[in-house]
């Protein structure tokens, strides 16, 4: 474990309880949270499933749910299964939303084996290319593209969450596809009676390590206009960060 985190409103609906856990197998150089990425980290300390089910309950009449993070946590499935199985099954805690937060390189297998006790994923896509995606994570974006097709058939897919740095991700060159894809994913899952969200996240300095700390910050512009993109191809529900919240833009540079 590399962190809890016992109240969050950044990590899925409503207040949640945020379990990190250590170890990603990708490499991505603006990471927000590098101290996750290796598997041993002398941070990184033991939390037992009993553990974690009595801080969920400690917290019980203040979340809405729980959302187990990292890293990814989803290399931690044993885990992650056992912990939402024990909350579905604890009559005090079972009206909880159980949520993954995921880069979602990890087989549909593996998702098969958490669907179900597992009430969502939010996959966060690092980009669109497969060459961009590698140079920003270290892998191919195969995996994510078969888990978000997987998630959505079985109405499993919560959030897809698009990161935008300017001028290393290729969201704005390849806008067409991009919205033809998510589309084609909100239907699959509106088949299973419910939509996912889209979430625009702007890069952000803080906690970066290395030459990424030296990046271009993504602007309300940035945002806006995959935003308007999305919502003009029919996508549902499109979120972003308020205006406050994001760097004063000082120039338009190509995403």
């Amino acid at each position: 474990m590399a962190s809890v985190l016992p109240y969050s409103c950044v990590d899925g609906p409503g207040n949640r309880m945020v379990f990190f856990l250590q170890g990603c197998q990708f490499r991505c150089p603006g990471c927000h949270n590098p101290e996750t990425i290796e598997r041993d980290s002398a941070s990184a300390f033991d939390m037992s499933l009993a553990e974690a089910v009595t801080a969920i309950y400690q917290q019980r009449h203040f979340i809405r749910g729980i959302t187990v993070s990292g890293g990814e946590a989803s290399l931690q499935w044993r885990f992650v299964r056992a912990l939402f199985h024990a909350v579905k099954q604890h009559p005090e805690l079972a009206h909880l939303t159980c949520l993954i937060d995921t880069n979602g390189g990890v087989s549909c297998q593996r998702w098969q084996a958490l669907s179900s006790y597992m009430d969502g994923a939010m996959v966060d896509m690092k980009a669109w290319g497969d060459d961009t995606h590698r140079a920003m994570t270290g892998h191919s974006s195969r995996r994510v593209r078969d888990s978000l097709s997987w998630l959505a058939k079985q109405g499993k897919l919560q959030e897809v969450r698009l990161l935008l740095i300017p001028g290393y991700t290729d969201w704005q060159a390849n806008l067409s596809p991009l919205c033809a894809y998510l589309y084609d994913l909100q239907q699959m899952q509106l088949a299973q009676g419910n939509v996912f969200s889209v979430r625009l996240n702007g890069f952000h300095r803080a906690g970066v390590t290395g030459d990424a700390s030296n990046w271009p910050e993504a602007t309300h512009a940035h945002l806006d206009t995959i935003k308007t993109a999305l919502q003009t191809a029919g996508l549902q529900t499109v979120t972003m960060p308020p205006p406050e919240l994001l760097p004063i833009e000082q120039s338009l540079l190509s995403v």
